[in-house]
């Protein structure tokens, strides 16, 4: 009969015991920090947008590969942009035929051109040469940034070294609409590999697009290199 009180603390002590232990086990759980979440890639490149967008100004250099010998259009260029969107600098190219350097300006809308042969620089429309209006290239609803989110299926890749800098990759495609709509040339119904260095902040510091932009059936590759962001810059008309 003395058995039965003592069976019953016993079974007493061990379920408080268990209680105390799932009790420290829930509390360990709640208090327990996983720490931040990576963010995806684009999460990323729509924090790349946000910068480039935010930057009073931005230096950028354009080079190209795999250009057809005989395709008119910019080949390469050096130049600033600012916000509201205007730039200053230097394209290479081929313009109706004729290979020529042409410094231009544009701001406000209006394009001025230093061309071959003639003296002065003299307000003209690009379009008429098959070539955008390089300010564009900084809008932020339009222009380079504007690629960014719209690139499909970014995949975030290997890290590469860029001088003193270690850039994140990430790429994806583009649709030949989103292409065209800024380059004015490229196949519409195409489609475009692209590839962005971003730094350990999201700065974007490279972009390279690559795809048929001279028709169906061919393959030539523009990249842009972005850096010195916010360097104070002044662009007037001439």
């Amino acid at each position: 009969m003395r058995t039965k009180p003592k069976l019953a603390a016993a079974v007493l002590s061990v379920l408080a015991a268990l209680a105390v232990t799932g009790l420290a086990a829930c509390t360990s759980d709640e208090g327990s920090d996983p720490g931040p979440t990576a963010p995806t890639a684009a999460q990323r490149l729509a924090a790349a947008k946000a910068k480039l967008d935010a930057a009073p100004s931005v230096h950028l250099a354009l080079n190209s590969s795999g250009v057809p010998k005989d395709a008119n259009g910019v080949l390469s260029g050096d130049g600033w942009g600012t916000h509201p969107p205007a730039f200053k600098g230097t394209l290479k190219g081929r313009f109706s035929g004729i290979p020529a350097d042409v410094e231009i300006v544009s701001v406000g809308g209006e394009v001025w051109a230093k061309l071959p042969l003639i003296p002065g620089m003299n307000k003209l429309n690009p379009e008429t040469f098959g070539v955008p209006d390089p300010a564009m290239l900084f809008s932020t609803d339009q222009g380079l940034s504007s690629l960014l989110t719209a690139t499909q299926s970014p995949v975030e890749g290997d890290k590469t070294r860029n001088g003193a800098e270690v850039l994140t990759t990430i790429t994806g495609t583009l649709p030949g609409s989103n292409v065209v709509d800024l380059f004015l040339i490229g196949d519409r119904n195409g489609s475009f590999q692209t590839s962005y260095g971003l730094t350990d902040d999201n700065e974007l510091r490279q972009v390279a697009l690559s795809g048929p932009f001279f028709g169906v059936g061919t393959s030539s590759t523009y990249t842009v290199t972005l850096d010195q962001y916010g360097t104070p810059v002044t662009i007037t008309k001439p």
